[in-house]
């Protein structure tokens, strides 16, 4: 029983020597109309969104500093108005 098992084993396309070049040859094949896809495609849609996020963020960034220094000069000016309306 085990010999009939080990036969069919041994049979099997993917372990024939004779096969493994076209395998091989198909496996590289598509490996390289992956590659090639990731490269032309996905990357630069990467890139996109990079480029994108970065402007938001600086834009963000500045917009942050902007309130920020009004609300520091909004603080100031109520202080000044109020110490010149106690006067």
């Amino acid at each position: 029983m085990k010999t009939i098992h080990i036969f069919i084993f041994l049979n099997i396309p993917q372990f024939d020597l004779l096969t493994l070049g076209a395998q091989i040859f198909g496996l590289l094949s598509s490996l390289y109309l992956f590659y090639y896809y990731c490269i032309t495609t996905s990357i630069s849609y990467f890139i996109e969104i990079k480029k994108l996020r970065t402007k938001k963020l600086l834009r963000n960034n500045e917009l942050v500093t902007t309130i920020d220094k009004d609300l520091n000069y909004n603080l100031w000016l109520i202080n000044y108005s109020y110490i010149n309306f106690l006067k």
